[in-house]
């Protein structure tokens, strides 16, 4: 038997990747050139995430797809759109309603149409804007009330038990001054409860009446002084030893005969308690 030499099998030529030596592989490397250089391919850190990507787009493929408008020339793809989102044909067709009532609101029909809202859409646009427009008249009545109270408070701090009688001057003053009761409202809701103009018109509606009360200032019923003034009458009154409050005290004015012995007026026991009546109030209204 003769013995065969033993050679090296063929060696089948393999065409293989050429790999610089020392670097890893990547993923997509045994892809063909055309598909591994595609940047969209390489954004994939393996090929799980490639595999993930293309079942989403897949599920996508079965549903309805919408055409992105290019401008507002693109009729087909916003007839599209405004079908899909149940955007009327025209602007006449929407419906507004306000506190259940319906209203032709054409401008905001108008507005909504060019924009593409839905019917539901534009409406809930409108009820926001309707309670911020509440919520702001809320503020401004809130606001409102709480300037009077304050300035209600600096003035009645001020003019005490005159308070009510100054406020009515120059609520009286203001009437006559407006042409109409609109013109009232407006002047009073916007400087009514400023305190400087509240006491300038009560200054100016008791020069109205001016000398009225014929130098019985404080001894007619119902007439008041502020604290600072009643202090001041006051004052004079305790400090005049001839006053009337002191007659049969500090002065004879009680005595008849005195009084006209001396030229001085006769203060009768009546007249003497209503002078210690008006000092009585004096006290109240300076607090």
């Amino acid at each position: 038997m003769t013995d065969t030499p033993i050679t090296d099998a063929p060696v089948e030529n393999i065409e293989t990747e050429n790999v610089t030596a020392g670097e890893p592989q990547q993923w997509y490397s045994s892809l063909s050139e055309e598909y591994r250089n595609h940047p969209s391919i390489q954004k994939f850190s393996d090929a799980n995430g490639l595999a993930k990507s293309y079942l989403s787009l897949e599920s996508l493929m079965g549903r309805d797809k919408i055409p992105v408008p290019k401008g507002e020339d693109d009729v087909n793809a916003w007839g599209i759109f405004n079908k899909t989102f149940n955007v009327p044909d025209k602007a006449e067709d929407y419906k507004f309603t306000v506190d259940g009532q319906e209203q032709d609101l054409g401008q905001l029909k108008q507005l909504a149409h060019k924009f593409h809202l839905s019917n539901e859409a534009a409406q809930e646009l409108l009820n926001a804007h309707i309670q911020d427009f509440k919520d702001y008249e809320n503020a401004k009545i809130q606001q409102f009330n709480s300037e009077q109270e304050e300035a209600t408070k600096q003035l009645k701090a001020e003019w005490g038990l005159k308070f009510d009688e100054n406020l009515k001057s120059a609520k009286h003053f203001l009437e006559k001054m407006s042409d109409s009761k609109d013109d009232f409202d407006y002047f009073n809701n916007k400087i009514g409860n400023d305190v400087k103009f509240i006491k300038l018109l009560s200054k100016l509606g008791s020069s109205i009446s001016e000398g009225s009360l014929g130098g019985f200032e404080g001894q007619v019923g119902g007439f008041t002084k502020t604290p600072a003034e009643a202090k001041a009458e006051l004052d004079k009154i305790l400090n005049d030893p001839s006053d009337a409050y002191w007659a049969g005290s500090m002065n004879r004015r009680n005595d008849a005969k005195y009084c006209k012995e001396h030229n001085l007026s006769f203060v009768s026991d009546e007249e003497r308690k209503a002078r210690v009546s008006y000092v009585n109030s004096l006290m109240q209204m300076q607090g």
